[in-house]
């Protein structure tokens, strides 16, 4: 088959190798100059090339781990890879689980690290054990707040551990997002083991781990091309008026309604689309006068809002890079569209602030910063959301994308595994 895959993310690039792999002919159609999609490279005269935001995979991410050695990537080289570890930057809290198969590897969580009381630890059991149980369950409006309150979970765990890790995993707050998506991520992470849950942080930029091989095996990648037109045609489809048998829309969602609505019988099915809200993701790039080497590769930072102090996760990239990129560090802010009313000097700031109050080593001298806003990064996963799944009302015209129905909030992961479900639904067909 000669398939159009519109879109150039990972959903795209996914779907149009696994369709490659399978004997078809993949056309790739990306509207921007950089493929990637919201997992890009971006140009910053002050700082050169780097990745549009921090990004952590997990050990759970099969697909993506697989699709990376079938390309010739070693994910042993391509991450720095640490058991699931969540620290503070000024040391007083931390949890970390142990490198032992399930369940035993959830006891360091629980008898490990510092900073939690008898009471705390007494919840974080219940809830790690309502992850693999049908008591406890979250029901089907939950969102993770109202689980957490069913589960009588202390207000203190909430704010050292389950909110920021809600914001981290679903970029939606606690008390918006849905319960049963964060319980996916959770079951399927820690709730698996240390092997899973194990953090992988990158060692180069996004797209040193496949994507820069997959578009050296896709032979008929347009970027810098819009779709303008999608067309129903007899035994296929007009792409801008290029003929094809099938095609992939690997999107945002609203690119995707568009390219439908000039489909026979549109209107009827686009009319359930659902109304999507979208959050912003924020990341702070430093580039410091040397690399700090504070040992940490990621810490967590508390927020300080009232002095535009912002920061949630913090990456070294000393811990974890060489050369030029290991005087980098990232201050990661989910839910970006909290410091809409501040202007990017005062965010960097506040957050330059924030490290230097609570990591104990002494940051060096800042030389660049920029702070990269991603305004619709992911969907607002909130519970009752209906995502569409891979097939269409029309033959052979397949979705891809983290935000249809994967499963999962919008990971890399989903988006990876959206566009294989979509190629070989193709080649079921």
């Amino acid at each position: 088959m000669r398939v159009a895959v519109v879109g150039a993310g990972w959903a795209g690039l996914a779907a149009a190798l696994r369709l490659l792999r399978l004997g078809h002919e993949p056309w790739v159609f990306e509207a921007a100059r950089r493929t990637g999609g919201r997992a890009r490279a971006v140009s910053r005269p002050a700082l050169g090339t780097i990745d549009c935001g921090q990004h952590v995979l997990l050990g759970a991410y099969r697909e993506t781990l697989d699709l990376m050695r079938e390309l010739g990537v070693d994910p042993a080289e391509a991450f720095h890879a640490q058991v699931l570890s969540l620290a503070s930057a000024d040391g007083r809290f931390r949890l970390g689980a142990w490198p032992l198969p399930a369940p035993a590897h959830a006891l360091g969580l629980l008898l490990g690290g510092r900073g939690l009381g008898l009471r705390e630890r007494w919840s974080l059991a219940r809830i790690l054990a309502a992850l693999g149980a049908r008591a406890g369950a979250p029901r089907d409006a939950d969102t993770v707040s109202r689980w957490l309150d069913r589960l009588e979970c202390p207000a203190r765990l909430r704010r050292l551990l389950w909110d920021p890790l809600c914001l981290a995993a679903m970029n939606t707050p606690a008390d918006a997002a849905d319960a049963r998506l964060f319980v996916r991520v959770l079951r399927d992470s820690v709730g698996a083991g240390a092997g899973a849950s194990r953090l992988l942080i990158p060692c180069g930029t996004l797209d040193e781990l496949w994507p820069a091989r997959a578009r050296a095996r896709l032979p008929r990648l347009a970027a810098g091309h819009r779709v303008g037109a999608l067309e129903a045609a007899p035994g296929g489809y007009r792409v801008d008026g290029a003929a094809f048998d099938a095609v992939i829309l690997a999107t945002p969602p609203g690119e995707a309604a568009r390219l439908l609505g000039g489909l026979p019988e549109s209107r009827e099915w686009l009319a359930g689309w659902p109304r999507w809200r979208f959050e912003g993701i924020g990341t702070v790039t430093l580039r410091l006068e040397r690399p700090w080497g504070s040992g940490e590769a990621m810490r967590m930072l508390e927020e300080r809002p009232g002095r535009a102090a912002y920061g949630q996760w913090l990456f070294d990239r000393s811990a974890v890079s060489r050369g030029e990129a290991a005087r980098l560090v990232h201050a990661v802010i989910s839910g970006a569209g909290r410091y809409a009313a501040h202007g990017a000097d005062a965010v960097i700031e506040g957050v330059i602030g924030q490290i230097r109050e609570q990591a104990p080593e002494r940051l060096p001298a800042v030389l660049e910063s920029v702070l990269i806003t991603e305004k619709r990064a992911t969907f607002s996963a909130i519970p009752g959301l209906r995502r569409p799944g891979t097939r269409t009302p029309w033959p052979r015209l397949m979705l891809a994308g983290d935000w249809t129905d994967t499963g999962y909030p919008a990971v890399l992961e989903g988006a990876v595994r959206s566009g294989h479900r979509a190629a070989e639904a193709l080649a079921a067909d």
